[in-house]
């Protein structure tokens, strides 16, 4: 049945069928795993807030031969053991959070619908539990912790009704429609980018030289963001995810197609893999026969807001980071950790520098810097400004904001076109030209990546400028188009053609044949001249 063993396991586990809004005590199951030994009340990353809007004294250099790592070399090595917070360990974390206490009921109701699991280092050291007003607001309380308010009101309603109702049945129901009513598979997701092969079930081919790989052990996270638009991947309904244990097949599937140069690791997180699993789908490429027209190695991750410690103190670090390098200098292969990285708060630990410190001089990667922009957690100029400078100071390179997808919980973190454009325009002229490798802001929609360019008027007419950055037609890279101005439009299915022209897809997402701007400029100017 459809998201049936998820939607059971997660009703057992909130007690959901449940006297779930009778208590706390009747929502937890099992013992929850021991809590972190560290706790600062005021987050670490607050401590140390004005080191990220000026450069410290101490800059994070790669160490000479001989000389101390002088970022995170105060760290204390400690062997921290990654344990997340669960459902079943939520009330425990309360006890030490206080402020979470009265939130736990709309946590544990909303998250039948969203996944939900936390990280501990996240917890205790980037929420600022001593801020003043609702706890909520913070943004990384809201981007760990799901909430009713998530929910359409009518979607709300059905969640809350079938809830009051005890039936498992009826609320496994109400869940299986919710969730289906918020679009799981955006952009095309299983339609037209996966492989028409039945053993890729983790691949995805959208543009001719990029594949993305779905590795099964990597289809899980450190921690679930509220706004993840890979949601699906996390709810326990195999139709609706992509994931893939066998190696073999996705080299095969590769060696047929020499015009790839890049794969993208991606999932989930593929940091959540232990070394000698990771190892499989990395090792081969440290043969530089291997594949050869295979250039670009991408691993998408958000460890370094999660959990740090994977390129530090786990067990397994030194290894991954001793394969990384081989990788690209044995194999030579260009090797880039695309880092999740959302606002300026994120990179102002020792543990986080220390870890960027390892991946650059250790591992030898380059990493860049990628976040949607996102109501309530960084829809502030100030903030990707400051993000911006502090990651190019830490050796990071910035490199796109992407507006919120249209699927799961779109409606409550969206920002308007208009909006995110101008909070881009403001960043960037308070940078310097080294954070002006950041592109945005992006729609990564059905017919490819659609960057806001700006507003002008066309032909007395006011439109957005539109441009492809990435699209499944190679024809209409780099193409400038044009659509009707609209202060609410979200998402690239809010725009309308200007009058008389047509926007450039089909409902496949496909670009229609003419693919010259200038096409759609000529039409006005006969327009006007008829």
């Amino acid at each position: 049945q459809r998201a049936g063993t998820g939607i059971t396991r997660h009703m057992k586990v909130n007690g959901c069928a449940l006297t779930l809004l009778a208590g706390a005590a009747a929502l937890q199951v099992g013992v929850p795993p021991a809590l972190s030994s560290s706790h600062r009340r005021v987050p670490a990353a607050l401590m140390q807030q004005q080191s990220v809007s000026q450069p410290s004294e101490v800059e994070p250099l790669a160490a000479a031969a001989g000389e101390t790592n002088v970022v995170g070399a105060e760290v204390e090595q400690t062997n921290e053991r990654f344990t997340p917070i669960t459902l079943q360990s939520l009330d425990t974390w309360a006890e030490k959070f206080p402020r979470l206490q009265d939130k736990l009921a709309d946590i544990k109701m909303s998250s039948l619908i969203f996944p939900f699991k936390a990280s501990p280092y996240l917890v205790e050291e980037l929420i600022d539990w001593e801020m003043e007003g609702d706890i909520s607001t913070d943004p990384f309380y809201r981007l760990i912790f799901p909430t009713m308010d998530m929910l359409e009101p009518s979607a709300r309603a059905t969640l809350e009704e079938a809830c009051a109702t005890k039936e498992p049945l009826t609320i496994k129901a109400a869940v299986e429609e919710i969730r289906e009513e918020l679009n799981p598979h955006p952009a095309g997701q299983k339609a037209l980018n996966a492989p028409k092969k039945a053993e890729l079930t983790g691949v995805q081919h959208k543009y001719s030289e990029t594949v993305l790989f779905f590795a099964s052990a990597a289809q899980t996270c450190h921690a679930y963001c509220t706004y993840c638009f890979r949601w699906a991947q996390f709810i326990g309904d195999s139709d609706l995810r992509f994931a893939q244990k066998d190696a073999g097949s996705l080299f095969d599937y590769l060696a047929e197609h020499e015009e790839v140069s890049d794969i993208l690791f991606t999932g989930g997180d593929p940091m959540i893999m232990k070394t000698r699993v990771f190892k499989q789908y990395f090792e081969p490429f440290k043969d530089p026969t291997f594949l050869p027209h295979v250039k670009n190695l991408r691993i998408g991750t958000r460890a370094l807001t999660f959990w740090p410690q994977r390129f530090t103190t786990d067990a397994d670090a030194d290894e991954l980071l001793a394969l990384l390098r081989e990788v690209k200098e044995v194999g030579g292969r260009h090797i880039a950790v695309m880092s999740h990285l959302g606002h300026v708060r994120e990179l102002s630990t020792d543990k986080v520098r220390h870890a960027i410190h390892r991946l650059k001089q250790e591992a030898g990667v380059i990493i860049r810097s990628q976040s949607p922009v996102m109501r309530g957690i960084n829809d502030d100029a100030k903030v990707w400004a400051d993000k911006w400078r502090e990651e190019v100071r830490l050796g990071i390179v910035p490199y796109y904001m992407f507006m919120a997808r249209d699927t799961g919980a779109q409606a409550f973190f969206d920002v308007p076109l208009v909006r995110a454009q101008q909070l881009y325009a403001d960043a960037i002229r308070n940078t310097s030209g080294l954070c002006r490798t950041a592109r945005g802001p992006s729609m990564s929609c059905t017919p490819g990546k659609v960057e806001v360019v700006g507003t002008q008027e066309v032909m007395g007419v006011p439109a957005f400028v539109l441009r492809f950055l990435q699209c499944r037609d190679e024809k209409w890279i780099g193409k400038v188009f044009f659509a009707k101005y609209d202060p609410k439009a979200v998402w690239f299915d809010d725009l309308e053609p200007l009058d008389g022209m047509e926007l450039p897809w089909e409902y496949t997402g496909l670009p229609r044949p003419c693919i010259d701007e200038a096409c759609q400029i000529e039409y006005l100017m006969s327009q006007e001249n008829a």
